[in-house]
């Protein structure tokens, strides 16, 4: 039997029927009826024209609906393209006509969306609404897949066939298509687990939207665990300690900006988060102070940094809860499959402790960029994915992420990265979020800036902004320009994105004189 992403969902039905699989508000599943809802999804797909390959894509928020219609893809053989639905019209049109869609499955609460880009789609086959409610004009799936029996649809679907393609944020140019085979998937999943005895009774919480890697590689791989996964519709930071109380949450995967969030709430002294045993981060490096107010709110779990990518299925690295004390800033050791070095910039390896780039190779990388031979050459040389990500190891083979390569700031010929001004600056009392980028400047190339969100009721000038990082920093990696707004631009999982920053710093055309 080929192990594929469909095959795992099965095996734990067998060995787990009564254990949950997943959570959504009211709605509970055990292993074994979501392989039913699954079956009956895939035979629905099937009986419409859906057939094996096909490129089929899902536009929903969170719900458990969506759930067992990713799986129904999978179990056919067909291709997930999830999209965005914070994307605009246009750039969802991109994604749909790129990636040789032929079926769209979208939520019924995202009909206008539908309506409005359904028009320009004149090469998708079939629109298919699903939810509470029949959306007018569209086959209601919700129908169909109630009129279909439970019974595995026959077909084999090779380890080595396109699962998904995930579409990377787009912040140069258009987005890219990442194709990833089910052999890759199931290797990013062994690869969480590796070494590690199944739990029973584990929870797993996640508010990440079901169209990113890191939502992906969180539903699959607590499929493949056989753990319950509680899924939440939004990020709603009070939602979440409701949830991780009433339910004994054991683990949560968010990027650093999620955990500010719901350390900001008022009265997150009042709940019972004891039972967290694992905080999972990624997306970007933990500043420090948020890393130890996290200590003292869960004070019964152990912080987890891991590093990966959309072209490596959401893994590459992770660093296990015992070096938290050892080794708090590091993203951790290569997973048991994966090989990572650290090279200069003619791809040989840098002594330790020197910074380079990060490249990386092992069964979980991409295939390839869809549709786009020459971006594929760049990214995977010589069977490596060069990730544009900067690193450093130290002595024992821990690796460290310095900075983005395209976020890295060269002002008068001096390197300068963005993170460490960052965590000075985090340090500030006032200061609740910042986000340093570089601008162009006439005399030095780049300048340092640095967006600033103060904390409620508090006050400050760039003046003291900038002073606070003389202090504590080489003069040439201080701000030149400090702007204070009131919130950072992010991605749809917390991400900061410095290009908006860097974008609306041009196009307001705040170029003061080089201080």
């Amino acid at each position: 039997m080929e192990i594929t992403l469909g095959t795992m969902l099965k095996i734990n039905a067998a060995k787990y029927p009564r254990d949950e699989a997943v959570i959504f508000d009211d709605a509970r599943a055990t292993y074994s009826q979501l392989n039913d809802r699954v079956n009956k999804r895939a035979n629905a797909l099937l009986s419409l024209g859906v057939k094996k390959g096909d490129h089929v894509a899902t536009l929903a928020s969170n719900c458990l609906e969506l759930v067992e219609t990713i799986y129904a893809i999978w179990r056919i053989g067909a291709v997930l393209v999830p999209l965005n639905i914070r994307l605009s019209p246009g750039e969802l049109t991109y994604i749909v006509d790129h990636s040789d869609v032929s079926t769209v499955l979208f939520l019924d609460t995202l009909n206008e969306t539908i309506t409005q880009i359904k028009p320009q789609l004149e090469e998708v086959k079939r629109f298919f609404s699903f939810g509470k409610n029949p959306v007018e004009g569209f086959i209601d799936f919700e129908v169909k897949t109630d009129q279909q029996s439970t019974q595995e649809p026959s077909g084999e679907i090779k380890e080595e066939e396109v699962a998904t393609i995930l579409y990377t944020a787009g912040t140069t140019g258009k987005p890219k298509g990442v194709v990833a085979t089910h052999k890759n998937w199931i290797w990013m999943n062994i690869n969480s687990t590796a070494g590690r005895t199944r739990e029973p009774g584990m929870k797993s919480m996640t508010v990440y939207p079901l169209f990113h890697a890191g939502s992906i590689a969180n539903l699959t791989g607590n499929i493949f665990a056989g753990y319950t996964l509680v899924i939440l519709k939004a990020f709603d930071p009070k939602q979440m300690l409701e949830f991780i109380q009433k339910e004994k949450i054991n683990r949560l995967g968010n990027p650093p900006t999620v955990y500010k969030m719901i350390l900001q709430q008022p009265e997150i002294s009042s709940y019972d988060l004891s039972s967290v045993r694992y905080l999972m981060s990624g997306s970007e490096v933990m500043p420090d102070e948020t890393r130890n107010q996290l200590k003292k709110v869960f004070c019964n779990a152990g912080i987890i940094d891991n590093y990966g990518m959309t072209e490596t299925c959401g893994g590459t690295t992770s660093r296990s809860e015992e070096y938290t004390a050892e080794k708090p800033f590091s993203v951790g050791l290569p997973h048991i499959s994966e090989l990572v070095r650290v090279v200069d910039g003619q791809g040989e390896d840098v002594a330790s402790g020197e910074v380079g780039e990060i490249i990386v190779r092992g069964p979980n990388v991409m295939r390839e960029y869809y549709k786009d031979p020459e971006k594929t050459a760049e990214a995977l040389r010589n069977g490596w994915l060069y990730t544009q990500d900067l690193g450093r190891f130290d002595e024992d083979g821990f690796l460290y992420i310095v900075e983005r390569k395209k976020n890295m700031i060269i002002s008068g010929g001096e390197n300068i990265y963005p993170k460490e001004v960052e965590e000075v600056l985090y340090r500030h009392p006032k200061i609740i979020e910042v986000a340093v980028y570089g601008a162009p400047d006439e005399i030095w190339g780049e300048k340092v800036c640095a967006a600033v969100v103060l904390k409620q009721g508090e006050e400050m000038t760039p003046e003291e902004v900038i002073e606070f990082s003389k202090q504590n920093l080489a003069s040439f990696k201080k701000p030149k320009f400090v702007e204070f707004i009131d919130s950072l631009p992010k991605s749809p999982i917390g991400k900061v994105l410095r290009s908006k920053l860097k974008e609306r710093f041009i196009n307001k055309a705040l170029l003061p004189k080089s201080c």
